[in-house]
């Protein structure tokens, strides 16, 4: 357990030496609940001209499927942003960035995708992302930048406020947890994302989930060392968003330069990575987890 609070540690510096790129008053709220809501980031006029932009999309993009969600997405990297100005100015933002970054303690652009979540999409079992869990031992950030409106049937993120809190019970419900972890074969706790009932949140003095219903143009920013997951929807109903992503060395208290070539190097060995499983999949005779699909299919309607 010394990795976490030593990643905390870490995290904490990162945070006060960024302190300046969120607002005083959002920067309480994520530090009090774990995750942080801006209604109206994007006025009507610019969220119009973005869906427009992302009318005429073709090419590719990739989809997991888990139980019976299907959780597809497009990669906002150069190529993508190049000729849809609108898209690319709210990527390249100040203001934008600068939120993540403080989120996320590091200043380097976070991943940042065009996401579709369609619920009841392909005959299966539960969703796994249904589930409230962590994300692993440390704090990370994941921001969503809605694209619709995202009300109670479509499967809002939904969030344990507070629970990104190393309190002395969750220190201790986590000790237990990693020293059974290997043991539970649900595909997630095992590799270091802890999954968590009612039974648990309770015993770490924990509130009930909470489902952020929000309007378009609405950016929710979340610590998700902290427990959360999607939401309970109907078959057929979804959102479309705008979601980051930022997961960096826990044990670097440096919080980085911003430099832009980063992010280009990053694009470019996460898609060298889909290829490589895409060859290793097609080998077994299987799709990858993230396999290629149809964006004109992903988008139809948006």
């Amino acid at each position: 357990m010394i990795r976490v609070l030593t990643a905390r540690l870490v995290t904490h510096i990162r945070w006060g030496l960024l302190h300046r790129k969120m607002p005083c008053g959002l920067r309480q709220a994520y530090t009090r609940d774990g995750y942080c809501i801006v209604p109206g980031f994007l006025d009507e006029k610019t969220l119009s001209r973005i869906k427009e932009e992302l009318c005429s999309v073709t090419g590719e993009a990739r989809q997991m499927v888990q139980g019976n969600t299907a959780t597809q997405r497009i990669l906002l990297d150069s190529a993508f942003l190049a000729p849809r100005p609108h898209l690319s100015h709210l990527a390249n933002d100040r203001k934008f960035g600068n939120l993540l970054s403080y989120a996320g303690a590091k200043a380097v652009a976070p991943l940042l995708y065009i996401q579709r979540i369609r619920n009841g999409y392909h005959e299966g079992g539960a969703d796994p992302q249904k589930t409230m869990h962590s994300d692993t031992f440390h704090p990370t950030m994941k921001a969503w930048l809605f694209l619709t409106d995202v009300e109670d049937r479509h499967g809002p993120f939904t969030y344990v406020k507070g629970s990104h809190k190393l309190t002395l019970a969750r220190f201790r419900w986590e000790y237990r947890r990693s020293c059974t972890a290997g043991t539970l074969h649900d595909g997630y706790s095992e590799k270091g994302s802890f999954r968590a009932n009612a039974e648990d949140l309770n015993a770490m003095g924990l509130p009930s989930p909470e489902g952020i219903t929000a309007k378009a143009g609405t950016l929710v920013i979340a610590n998700t060392n902290g427990f959360h997951g999607r939401g309970q929807a109907e078959n057929g109903e979804g959102r479309t968003e705008i979601w980051a992503y930022s997961r960096h060395n826990p044990f670097n208290p440096l919080p980085g330069f911003g430099l832009k070539a980063v992010g280009h190097l990053e694009h470019f060995f996460l898609k060298a990575y889909w290829r490589f499983k895409d060859k290793q999949a097609k080998k077994r005779g299987v799709p990858s987890s993230w396999h290629l699909i149809d964006a004109q299919d992903m988008l139809d309607g948006k």
